[in-house]
């Protein structure tokens, strides 16, 4: 299964579609499924990195619980949670896609150049097995080069 694939699922359908709508069901109590609207809304704070948004619900949150006192299984809470798991899930999903296409590829491509040094290298010393009163010049070094990198 490719990632993009597996990150869709998870992004899209488990949390906001199976997990939350599960766990209403559980608590037979359907105002949780609200905490899918606050899902999409730490999803698109994070998204869009309208991080001068993020303030506003975790001051009122801190309000709430220091007036109020902190539960679990206060609507408040819940529905923290669920913007936080929006939050967490998409800057997971854009770190992993920045790790994937700034870092990998740097890497395979100077792998891939390794690669082709070695190859010129082995090249070079069959050159100086099959010719050992010939000398190896910049001209000969240069075809191998331009054969390996180029042809």
């Amino acid at each position: 299964m490719k990632m993009k694939l597996i990150i869709f699922l998870t992004q899209y359908i488990l949390i906001p579609a199976i997990i939350i709508p599960f766990l209403s069901l559980r608590s037979g109590n359907m105002f949780g499924l609200f905490g899918i609207v606050f899902y999409y809304a730490g999803f698109i704070i994070a998204r869009f990195k309208q991080w001068i948004f993020l303030p506003i619900p975790i001051i009122f949150c801190l309000w709430f619980w220091y007036t109020y006192g902190f539960g679990a299984r206060d609507y408040v809470t819940i529905y923290f949670v669920c913007m936080c798991a929006g939050l967490f899930i998409q800057y997971t999903v854009y770190e992993y896609n920045k790790y994937v296409t700034k870092i990998l590829p740097e890497v395979k491509t100077n792998q891939e150049y390794n690669d082709k040094i070695d190859v010129m290298n082995a090249r070079i010393a069959a050159y100086k097995k099959n010719n050992p009163s010939k000398k190896v010049t910049q001209e000969v070094i240069e075809q191998i080069r331009t054969e390996i990198f180029f042809g």
